[in-house]
């Protein structure tokens, strides 16, 4: 009786070893893919063949195709991407490399975000690389990634081979943005204020607010028009306006096709020549932003360390803006819009005694 519950016990054992090394093994030949190995070593190879990236997420598609040079978002009325991240995306996929190989099982798949995305409740990425002619020259699905987990504190993302049953851990990072915003080549224009020599926000109600500034090496701008019994809130909040186009990235971007007359204008002028401006008009509720550029002669020629352009710079910078922004609107990040549309009011305070 002892034997024959030793022998039972021992297949049993047996059986659930085999279990576990059918979920864990390779789809395929095991020689197929080996551990420390390339996941999609085809891509790199064939990078120039593929002309749309499609990724399927659970809060929606996103799609970017090839347009000579340049990649484009067709979803959002053909907006420019961001090629760095697109160039990043071929990288990290290219550069996926086995550390671990793991389930097989449909059942698992949720815990790793692997799920096929017809699945119910599916919140994994399907990334597609397609030719031309729409055929996949790579696909994939994208789960967890696991931050600092894939040897030597480098980081992991769990990813199978699209119409491969084997699920991967895989040393690397897949960044695969949420929405179109985040693959948008979203930078509009950036003006260091050190530049600036005069910002000017004329208000549809005729109203002005400038500051300005004598000189590069001056720190604080001076607001125009202070009343005698009133003072600046502070430099800070002044030389706010005078940095509306620091940084400036969109928030959101539509055809400027019948985009109304009228609106606010703030306009930046630099010391080296050049001018910004944003044309603000209020559309159900929301302000989108036209915006231009131009180069103009300069109030004072750079010198060393001032952080001034030269003339032939100045004007490839704005005819940069200008060509990026003449077809578009803008939405644009609240702290921004709101130092485009401040009034002198906004700026002061009643002096004490």
């Amino acid at each position: 009786m002892r034997n024959a519950t030793t022998l039972t016990l021992l297949a049993g054992a047996a059986m659930a070893s085999a279990v576990v090394a059918y979920l864990l093994a390779p789809a395929g030949d095991p020689a197929e893919i080996r551990l420390g190995e390339r996941i999609f070593p085809e891509l790199a190879g064939r990078a120039a063949e593929v002309a749309t990236i499609e990724m399927q997420r659970p809060d929606g598609p996103v799609v970017i195709r090839r347009e000579g040079e340049r990649w484009i978002l067709p979803e959002s009325a053909g907006y420019q991407a961001d090629g760095a991240r697109i160039r990043q995306l071929f990288f990290e996929v290219s550069e996926l490399r086995t550390l671990e190989a793991k389930t097989r099982s449909k059942d698992v798949y949720p815990s790793l975000e692997l799920e096929d995305r017809d699945a119910p409740g599916a919140k994994s990425t399907r990334v597609a690389f397609r030719d031309a002619q729409g055929k996949e020259v790579v696909a994939l699905l994208a789960g967890k990634n696991r931050f600092g987990r894939g040897g030597g504190g480098e980081d992991a993302v769990y990813v199978r081979r699209a119409g491969d049953a084997q699920a991967w851990l895989a040393r690397g990072r897949l960044t695969v943005g949420r929405d179109a915003l985040q693959w948008m080549e979203r930078e509009v224009a950036n003006v260091a204020r050190e530049r600036v020599r005069v910002a000017t926000i004329r208000h549809a109600d005729g109203a002005t607010t400038e500051v300005s500034k004598p000189s590069p090496a001056e720190r604080d701008f001076v607001l125009a028009g202070v009343p005698e019994d009133r003072k600046p809130k502070s430099n800070w909040e002044i030389g706010s306006v005078a940095a509306v186009f620091e940084r400036l990235d969109l928030e959101d971007v539509r055809k400027a096709e019948g985009f109304p007359a009228g609106g606010t204008v703030a306009t930046v002028s630099t010391f080296d020549g050049l001018e910004v401006s944003a044309r603000l008009v209020e559309i159900e509720g929301v302000f989108w932003a036209a915006i231009s550029a131009r180069a103009e002669p300069p109030a004072q020629l750079p010198e060393g360390g001032t952080g001034l352009k030269a003339a032939d710079e100045v004007k490839a910078e704005a005819d940069a803006i200008s060509r990026r922004a003449a077809p578009w609107i803008y939405r644009l990040p609240i702290f921004n819009l709101e130092n485009m549309r401040r009034k002198v009011d906004d700026l002061l305070e009643a002096k004490e005694g």
